[in-house]
């Protein structure tokens, strides 16, 4: 997952995300690591991607189904 911050966290820095997917009906909580850091010039902010540690299975399922379903609307077009 990539998540823009105002501040830069540190490859290998341990961090706890909650959000809402886009058209979900609830907020999730994950654990996870991130694994990039840079500073977006474009955004005037900084970006990481973040690889998930730890979710519910509830929690995994959705994100599973988003990712499915972004996949073949790309492949749509």
């Amino acid at each position: 997952m990539r998540v823009s911050t105002s501040a830069d966290v540190p490859a290998g820095h341990l961090v706890v995300l909650r959000f809402t997917l886009p058209h979900g009906e609830r907020e999730l909580l994950v654990r996870g690591r991130v694994v990039l850091s840079f500073y977006d010039n474009a955004a005037e902010s900084y970006a990481h991607g973040v690889a998930f540690t730890q979710y519910t299975p509830q929690d995994h399922d959705e994100i599973s189904r988003f990712v499915t379903a972004s996949s073949e609307a790309t492949d749509a077009h």
